[in-house]
């Protein structure tokens, strides 16, 4: 049975990334709220900067991964790494009135675009290549 989200072993995995993400956003909400009051704008930085990195490093991790149940971990880490940077904007950023947020989105901005441009470089052959060993490794002997 292959894991895609309409099976039951797929839909499994699926529960079990969306668990992960949550697990990481409330470890890192309640990291940052060991900071004392005032500090918004570290508590900030330290959740979007590590959303940021959690994003970039599996992005760049899943390259390389072609089992279909270290894929569901991986996408674990990258909706982790999104919802962190949603939670810094949305919760976060009222509470800080400051010119250095749009500064911050900026590189951020050109950081995913320069890496999301140097992901997916390869030829034909390579993208077939890719996709017949991650097909093969879906099927149950």
């Amino acid at each position: 049975m292959t894991l895609s989200f309409v099976s039951p072993n797929g839909f499994r995995f699926f529960s079990v990334m969306v668990m992960v993400s949550i697990l990481i956003v409330a470890l890192v909400n309640s990291l940052s709220n060991i900071l004392p009051e005032g500090m918004e704008l570290l508590r900030f930085s330290i959740i979007n900067l590590f959303g940021f990195c959690l994003f970039i490093f599996s992005i760049h991790k899943g390259k390389t991964i072609r089992n279909p149940k270290k894929v569901w971990f991986n996408n674990a880490f990258i909706t982790s790494g999104i919802t962190l940077i949603l939670y810094a904007n949305t919760v976060l950023s009222g509470a800080i009135h400051t010119y250095v947020l749009p500064i911050f989105y900026m590189v951020e901005i050109i950081i995913v675009l320069y890496i999301g441009n140097k992901l997916r470089r390869e030829t034909d052959y390579q993208m077939f290549q890719e996709m017949t060993d991650f097909s093969s490794s879906n099927v149950d002997v």
